[in-house]
């Protein structure tokens, strides 16, 4: 162990200690994630000791990077929404503290239960065939989108989630994120691809209406959910992570966005699960609201939009040289791909140049 995570297993055990109130409390286990591109996640199993007893419990800590792809960062936001989720049946991990105190981890935190199950790997398969098998996809998918249709039914006024800022009905949802998202392509300073102006004169032209307000998660999507195996062929879903885009706005938004050609990983199914009709009805039957063609078309470029930000943003961090993450200097040579998949988009849906 270097000097450096000696150091943050230290202060997180004294952070614990406090939190826990146990006769004894030892991290056992401390690693650090590679996997999320966002936050900085360490995941570690704590023993506890009450009354002569022993257990041990597994947790994850999520930290603000010094720079990332969602910057500026705010991780209260995504505490406080995860811990108003804990009882709720959604399989969101439940998530006890949150401290913004530098002399703990030295940036602000937040600590959750450790679900089980595994993130699959959202690599594209040469057969085509995904990281799920048939039958796996047949039971995990359905699961899937219930689960997005129940978060959607989460009472967000009666949990105090009003926080995050209601945008209100009708065209307001939709252009709030057209709004958001452009200042984030913006504030990237990298010079403005045609592909993007074009795009954002198309959602600006396009806003779609909604006459509810749900709370959405923001990248609900493979690469996102933790899966159950059980050594038979089946899966289930266990667990829904990174929920640092979550806000409130149009369900549907949460749809297009699981549905996207980005995260089919080489198959022709929405999140390799379902074909995309297949998961739109599905929704539809378990969320009791129709899939407008119109407003999904809307999200679909949106959705795009989104990764071509995200992206500038890492690229941004790197060139700057606020981030080492080499995985932020590769996303140079993946924004092209996308530029022609929203140049593509635009064209399908005749609303392009």
């Amino acid at each position: 162990m270097s000097a450096g995570d000696r150091d943050l297993h230290e202060r997180l055990e004294r952070f614990l200690a406090t939190q826990l109130q146990a006769d004894g409390v030892r991290i056992t286990t401390l690693s650090r994630s590679t996997e999320g591109f966002s936050q900085e996640t360490f995941s570690f199993d704590v023993e506890i000791t009450r009354g002569g007893t022993r257990s041990t419990h597994g947790y994850v800590a999520k930290r603000e990077p010094v720079a990332g792809l969602l910057e500026p960062y705010d991780l209260e936001p995504e505490f406080r929404v995860l811990h108003a989720l804990s009882d709720d049946p959604l399989p969101s991990p439940p998530t006890p503290w949150f401290t913004r105190d530098p002399a703990v981890l030295e940036r602000p935190f937040y600590v959750m239960k450790r679900l089980p199950g595994e993130v699959p790997i959202p690599a594209v398969s040469l057969d085509g065939r995904g990281p799920f098998s048939d039958t796996e996809r047949r039971t995990l998918g359905p699961e899937v989108v219930h689960a997005l249709a129940r978060l959607h039914a989460v009472d967000w006024r009666a949990l105090g989630l009003g926080f995050l800022g209601a945008p209100g009905t009708g065209r307001a949802a939709a252009a709030r994120e057209v709004d958001r998202w452009e200042t984030r392509i913006r504030r990237s300073g990298l010079p403005p691809d045609p592909a993007v102006t074009v795009a954002l004169l198309w959602l600006r032209a396009h806003v779609p209406s909604c006459d509810e307000t749900t709370l959405v998660h923001g990248d609900y999507r493979l690469g996102n959910f933790l899966v159950g195996r059980d050594g038979a062929g089946g899966a289930r879903l266990t667990g829904i992570l990174d929920w640092e885009m979550v806000h409130l706005g149009d369900p549907l938004e949460d749809l297009a966005w699981c549905s996207s050609p980005l995260w089919r990983a080489g198959t022709d199914f929405a999140s390799a699960l379902l074909p995309p009709d297949e998961m739109a009805a599905i929704y539809a039957a378990a969320a009791g609201r129709a899939t407008d063609a119109e407003r999904l078309r809307f999200y679909d470029v949106l959705t795009i939009v989104k990764m071509i930000a995200i992206m500038q943003t890492g690229i941004r961090a790197f060139n700057d040289a606020r981030t080492s993450d080499i995985r932020m200097a590769i996303f140079d040579h993946q924004l092209p791909y996308l530029l022609v998949m929203l140049a593509m988009t635009l064209d399908f849906f005749g609303g392009g140049a």
